[in-house]
This record gives C-alpha cells, structure tokens and sequence, in this order.
C-alpha cells in the first residue's frame, strides 16, 4: 500500500531503535519498514553516526523509524551520547515506543547492563513504560520458544528487565524480511502499548 492510500490526517507510528552495536538494529528498522534504508555492517564500528529518520506505509499505518548510533562501540563519545538523546528531537513530539534491541545467541554481558542503565539515566526510568524489547537473530535458534526462554531464564538480570519492561518483547529474524507477520506481530504489540499508554508517546521534557 502506498502513503496515498492512508488519510493525511492519519496518525503516525513512532517507534526509536536503541541498542548496542552489532544487536541488529538497524536491520530492524529495515524490516520494520520493509525496505533497505539503513546502511548494515558487521563490524564494531558503528555504521549509523547520527539519528536516522525514515518513514514508510507498513499494515495501512504511517510509520516512522528512527535508527540511532550503537551504545558502546569503538568510537563512543559525548557527540554520540548527544546524538543518541535527539532522537527524541527527530521523532518529535515523540516516540510511542523505544525498541531495546538485544541479540540473541551471545551471552548477555556487563556492557549490555550499562547500556541499560545508560538508557535509563539520560530518558530517566519512566522511559521503561515505552519500552518493547526486540530480540534479534531469531534464525539462530532450532526451537525459538524454548531456546528464548531458556535465553531469558539463565540471566537474572535479563528475566528482570523483561518484567520491568511489564514482559514486553518480540522477535526477529532479519534474514527473513518477507515473513512480514513478524512485523505485524510487533505493531500489534506497540499499538497495544500506545493503549496501555492511554495514547501518549514519551515526552522527554517531562523527566529531565
């Protein structure tokens, strides 16, 4: 469906990519939207320097994706730490979810847990309200749901955070962009979200 067929007048989806480099992210946004518009790299460097803004018609819905630079990779700065913060500028007035995206398949580390804690400090912690997380690399695992669990389970701090975030999670396989029920699967749960939300996206101003 093309954006002439959804009213000018018809809301928008915001959604904010955040998480470390390599989790998959920006692949993310592209299946999100159903086309390549972020550059991927395989590198610990990287790719998106700045706030990236794209929009597209996805399910009949106008969406808009914000890819943002990787938490924590080489050339981490306060320029970057700055950028990461503005994407609430580029999305303005503001997202209706931040996607926390964690890869799947490695082992959840203290860098993820300071990227956490770095989300949590400069959004403050109600930005856990907005917040799904989207496990990536889904094709990495034989049996999803069992491997998932057990994925969640064996950490902790993991299992925490997805209670925290009220259980609130997805999963991708990015290798698969034309299985687009995952992606309908994902705004039904951030449409649900904005529900639960009573229909507020997050304002940065109201916690900082």
């Amino acid at each position: 469906m093309s954006a002439g067929n959804v009213p000018k007048d018809e809301p928008e989806l915001r959604i904010a990519l955040l998480g470390k480099t390599g989790s998959g992210k920006s692949s993310s946004g592209n299946t999100i939207l159903g086309k390549e518009v972020s550059k991927v790299d395989f590198s610990l460097d990287s790719v998106t320097k700045t706030c990236e803004k794209q929009e597209a018609v996805v399910d009949g819905k106008k969406v808009c994706v914000i890819d943002t630079p990787g938490l924590y990779h080489t050339s981490w700065s306060k320029q970057i730490e700055k950028e990461i913060k503005n994407c609430t500028v580029a999305c303005s007035p503001g997202p209706h979810v931040f996607l926390l995206v964690i890869r799947l398949g490695v082992k959840f580390t203290e860098e993820e847990k300071n990227a956490v804690t770095w989300i949590e400090g400069n959004f403050a912690q109600h930005v856990i309200h907005f917040t799904i997380i989207l496990f990536t690399f889904k094709d990495h695992m034989a049996d999803c749901k069992k491997d998932l669990e057990e994925f969640i389970g064996q950490n902790q701090y993991l299992r925490t955070l997805v209670n925290r975030c009220g259980g609130r999670y997805h999963v991708f396989n990015n290798r698969n962009k034309e299985d687009r029920t995952q992606v309908s699967g994902l705004l039904h749960k951030i449409e649900a979200l904005v529900k639960w939300n009573a229909g507020q996206h997050y304002r940065y101003y109201e916690y900082n």
